[in-house]
């Protein structure tokens, strides 16, 4: 059970603060789960959508591979929430079931392309050592360019961010079929 009370409804909010959860709904078109809890806090939730938005607002990186990245921060962090909150949609935009059960499981497969191979490492590879191959660093900005592999990074940090917000306030998994399992 989520350790705080989330705010779930504006009117919650005394009216001065109401302009936060306008924010929230209009960057996501809702409020639940973790932005629900930083609501309880003045000017966090906002702050930090702001930053989880700016990292695929372009586009620049496909919707796939950036859905891969927070699974497998997810798996990682051990993120329930996490997991059950973007797992629809990895699905929706074609995450693949091999791609999914990679991020899932913490293991590589071979049958993964180059792009998901290589941004399952970059991730593993922040949320374990916190540091960055050189070989994987230059053969992706080869591919990619510098700008693609910062949004990847931004992503990976901050869902990072996200999911040790998640597990130390317990925020609860949504209901699904597809859970993370819980280590």
């Amino acid at each position: 059970m989520t350790r705080v009370q989330p705010i779930t409804d504006k009117s919650q909010l005394p009216t001065e603060r109401q302009a936060e959860w306008d924010a929230v709904f209009a960057g996501l078109g809702r409020v639940r789960g973790p932005f629900g809890v930083m609501l309880t806090s003045p000017g966090l939730a906002p702050a930090v959508l702001d930053s989880v938005l700016m990292a695929h607002a372009d586009g620049v990186v496909a919707d796939t591979l950036h859905e891969l990245v927070i699974l497998a921060v997810a798996y990682e962090f051990n993120a329930p929430y996490q997991w059950s909150a973007h797992i629809a949609r990895a699905r929706e935009v074609g995450l693949s079931d091999t791609a999914i059960e990679a991020a899932r499981t913490g293991t590589d497969d071979p049958a993964l392309d180059a792009d998901a191979r290589d941004v399952l490492e970059l991730t593993r590879q922040l949320c374990r050592t916190h540091q960055l191959d050189q070989a994987l660093f230059d053969a992706l900005v080869a591919r990619h360019g510098e700008r693609w592999v910062m949004l990847v990074v931004a992503t990976v940090g901050q869902y990072q961010y996200v999911a040790t917000f998640n597990n130390a306030f317990q925020v609860d998994s949504l209901p699904c079929d597809d859970q993370l399992p819980v280590t």
